[in-house]
């Protein structure tokens, strides 16, 4: 994860003329991705990062802005908060057809929606 090139996802989002700027088959509108974004940062996240953008002219002249599908959210060390937000990442991977993994060490998980 690195910050230098990774947007902070709210501010990402907020700035963005495209009405469908992130996983539109998952969240529509850019403000309902807004509002997941908001939930993760509400359960603990320490940071929400926008990956695997989309930028390219035509793109951003069809659409008004770049698209992405995929966050990388930095996790907290609180041990409950952590729980928290592997809920929400378990439930959305179940939802893409992943498995859903363990609660571990990990300082960072990435979500991603085809």
């Amino acid at each position: 994860m690195d910050n230098n090139t990774n947007p902070e996802a709210r501010e990402w989002l907020k700035s963005n003329k495209n009405p469908s700027a992130f996983a539109s088959n998952r969240f529509g509108s850019t403000g309902e991705a807004l509002a997941f974004i908001e939930k993760l940062y509400e359960l603990g996240a320490e940071k929400v990062l926008i990956d695997n953008i989309f930028d390219e002219e035509s793109r951003i002249e069809k659409e008004g802005g770049p698209y992405a599908d995929s966050i990388l959210i930095k996790m907290p060390n609180d041990p409950v908060k952590r729980s928290s937000l592997y809920k929400v990442y378990n439930s959305e991977a179940v939802n893409e057809g992943f498995e859903e993994i363990e609660g571990e060490g990990s300082n960072s998980l990435t979500l991603w929606w085809d």
